[in-house]
C-alpha cells in the first residue's frame, strides 16, 4: 500500500511541476491510414490535379486531420512533430469548428472526406468566399458527393462547435491538428523518474 502511496506521490509531483505545453515539446507519430482513404480528385495549388486519399488520418496513438496538404507523408512513416499553440495555425476558429462540425455528424467516409477539402480549403484559400469550385482549392467534378457535402460544411461553419485542438508540426511532412488526446512525454518521463527516486530511497 505504501509503495502506491508513494508512486501516486510521484505521479503528483511530475504533474505539479512539468511545464504547460510548447512549441519546443514534441511526439512521435506513426502513420497507419487515412480512413476511409476516399479517392477525390481535386487540386490544393489551382493548377496541378490528382487523385488525393481523403478522410482522416489514423497515427498509432491518435487520430487527425491533414493542414498541409503539399508535404508528403507514407503509410507505416514514424514522424517527430513539434507540438504548436493552434492559433498558430491559419484560420485555426475555422478548422476548429469544421472538426467540430464532423465529431457531431455520423462520421461517415463522406463526412470524413468532405471535412478534410473544406479544412484544406479554409487554410490554403485566401479567396473570401469558401468554395470548393474556384480559386486554389477545388474538386473535381465540382458536382461530386464530396465536393457537395463539403460545401455545406463550409456553408454551416458558423453554427459548429469549436474542437479543442493540437496542433502538430514537422518541417518536411504533412502537419496536422487532433482532437485527442496527446501524451506528454516530459510529464511521463519525469513522473517515472520521481518514482523510481521515491522507491530506492524507501529501500
Amino acid at each position: 500500500m505504501r509503495t502506491k502511496t508513494l508512486l501516486l506521490c510521484a505521479v503528483a509531483v511530475a504533474t505539479a511541476f512539468s511545464p504547460a505545453k510548447s512549441e519546443a515539446q514534441s511526439i512521435t507519430a506513426t502513420l497507419d491510414v487515412v480512413d476511409p482513404g476516399l479517392s477525390v480528385n481535386g487540386t490544393v495549388d489551382g493548377s496541378f490535379y490528382q487523385d488525393w486519399a481523403s478522410g482522416v488520418l489514423d497515427f498509432t496513438t491518435f487520430q487527425a486531420f491533414c493542414v498541409e496538404p503539399l508535404q508528403g507523408i507514407n503509410y507505416g512513416e514514424t514522424v517527430v512533430y513539434q507540438i504548436q499553440n493552434p492559433a498558430t495555425l491559419n484560420n485555426s476558429d475555422s478548422v476548429a469548428r469544421l472538426v467540430g462540425g464532423y465529431l457531431a455528424s455520423g462520421r461517415t467516409n463522406e463526412d470524413a472526406a468532405a471535412v478534410q477539402w473544406a479544412i484544406w480549403e479554409v487554410i490554403l484559400d485566401s479567396n473570401p468566399t469558401e468554395s470548393l469550385t474556384s480559386g486554389v482549392v477545388n474538386i473535381s467534378p465540382s458536382g461530386s458527393a464530396t465536393a457537395a457535402l463539403a460545401q455545406t460544411y463550409l456553408a454551416n461553419i458558423g453554427t459548429y462547435t469549436p474542437a479543442t485542438l493540437t496542433y502538430l508540426k514537422n518541417s518536411t511532412r504533412q502537419d496536422v491538428v487532433t482532437w485527442q488526446a496527446i501524451p506528454e512525454p516530459g510529464t511521463m518521463g519525469l513522473a517515472a523518474f520521481s518514482a523510481l527516486l521515491l522507491l530506492r530511497r524507501r529501500r
